[in-house]
């Protein structure tokens, strides 16, 4: 009866050292399985966090009262579009929205100040008392300035191969008519030069063998008399000009050209800077450099996702500097803003220094189809049906 009793009592100490062990085992493995539950969920905590600090930081959308899907114009931080009887204009640092009825209008242009109508010979600034009309003449194209507009038509009276523009001011009244002969006007725009305001024309003329563009300037304050007039350039067309403090640059299909500011007037030709395949977007006029984004020209159908960063020097120490940066998908607009390169693609806003770091990658709530800059820290943006103003702070 005693080794009986023994054995029972060994084989119960033995059974509960058993479940002892068995508790431990459970026990260090609910503890592993915590662990690695603990590192999932810190793991999915991180990448949530990763995920949202790239998405619109620092990026802020505020629906804009423009209706989506139509063609858009900016100009002086105005946007403009038309539907089938209405015109408007938007303006994006005040949020204002504004529209005039409108007929059959063949084409129209709009500034901060002034907004103008054409069709046929006739022509209207928007709140004036009537339209006017020009003599026997057909109306090509308008720009509107800050304090003038200008009007390129052509007379059937007169040889078919001239042009006119004339210059007008806010009360539609004639300032000056120029004559461009055996010429085409391939451009023409305002540039405020503070104290005044200058029309420049860019002009083709071509010849048996070669191509020759020339860039007359116009000063509308002196009754729009002629104060600039450029050697010919050969095998390009001009199409924008840019005025900073000390420099005018004439923006062409091979090259940009650089003058110096003097006085009232310009220097001959200082510098040339050449872009060919490529179209300059932006413009932005540092201390004593120019800053000029271009972007290449794409064929037909063709999207692109690379932005060049032209650099040309305003001193005497004449130099310039291209850099180019690749963007992760096609790219809808690029500016010059606040001292640094901003692309907005289709998926992704990027933001870079002058010297090429990048600052910003982030994955916009929208997705754009189109971009704009205004003033000093806006973007107007376009999706498929509604449009934007965003911010960067």
């Amino acid at each position: 009866m005693s080794n009986l009793g023994d054995n029972i009592r060994e084989y119960l100490r033995e059974s509960k050292d058993r479940k002892l062990t068995v508790g431990r085992m459970a026990v260090s493995r609910l503890t592993f399985f915590g662990v690695a539950a603990g590192i999932v969920v810190v793991g999915v905590l991180l990448l949530l966090f990763l995920v949202l600090s790239k998405r619109d930081k620092g990026l802020t959308f505020t629906r804009a009262d423009v209706a989506g899907g139509y063609t858009y114009r900016m100009k002086n931080d105005r946007i403009t579009y038309r539907t089938e009887d209405r015109l408007y204009t938007y303006d994006c640092a005040k949020d204002v929205s504004t529209f005039y009825r409108i007929g059959m209008i063949e084409g129209y242009d709009s500034s901060d100040s002034m907004t103008i109508v054409y069709a046929g010979s006739q022509f209207e600034i928007q709140g004036a008392d009537k339209p006017l009309s020009i003599s026997n003449g057909t109306i090509l194209g308008v720009r509107a300035g800050r304090n003038y507009a200008a009007l390129l038509f052509k007379n059937p009276g007169a040889d078919r191969d001239e042009r006119f523009i004339l210059i007008i001011d806010k009360n539609m009244h004639s300032v000056n008519q120029l004559s461009f002969k055996d010429s085409e006007v391939v451009a023409f725009d305002f540039l405020d030069a503070g104290s005044t305001e200058l029309l420049w024309v860019s002009t083709m003329d071509v010849g048996q063998f070669t191509e020759e563009s020339i860039v007359r300037i116009y000063d509308c304050g002196s009754g729009g008399s002629m104060i600039h007039y450029t050697s010919p350039f050969y095998n390009q067309a001009i199409y924008n000009l840019y005025l900073s403090d000390r420099c005018l640059f004439m923006v062409g299909t091979q090259s940009i050209i650089r003058y110096d500011r003097d006085g009232d007037g310009f220097s001959a030709e200082r510098d040339r800077v050449r872009v060919y395949g490529s179209t300059i977007v932006d413009f932005y006029a540092g201390t004593e450099t120019a800053y000029f984004i271009a972007l290449p020209v794409a064929a037909e159908g063709e999207e692109n996702s690379l932005v060049r960063l032209i650099t040309i020097s305003e001193t005497d120490d004449l130099w310039s500097n291209v850099m180019q940066k690749y963007m992760p998908s096609p790219v809808v607009g690029a500016f010059l803003f606040n001292g640094s390169i901003c692309v907005f693609t289709r998926e992704n806003f990027l933001q870079y220094s002058f010297a090429g770091k990048k600052l910003l990658d982030l994955e916009p709530q929208v997705a754009p189809v189109e971009a704009f800059r205004y003033g000093a820290d806006g973007f107007f943006v376009v999706t498929g049906q509604n449009c934007y103003r965003a911010t960067l702070e």
